[in-house]
């Protein structure tokens, strides 16, 4: 029992009571951007593909 313990309070150490340090700011420098597009005739949007979006910087959109 004792070594449990003491394993603990060694991982404890530095942290302020926790194993591990707290995130404080975000992790991800991006966001996730999802693609929508929207018909010219009826004004239906699509949301594009299942499971979330993409991580883009930059988002360039170009006519065809």
């Amino acid at each position: 029992m004792r070594q449990g313990v003491l394993r603990v309070e060694r991982k404890k150490k530095g942290y302020g009571s926790f194993p591990k340090p707290i995130q404080k700011r975000f992790a991800k420098t991006t966001k996730k951007t999802l693609i929508k597009m929207k018909c010219a005739d009826c004004g239906h949007t699509l949301q594009g593909i299942k499971g979330g979006g993409l991580r883009m910087k930059k988002v360039e959109v170009a006519r065809a």
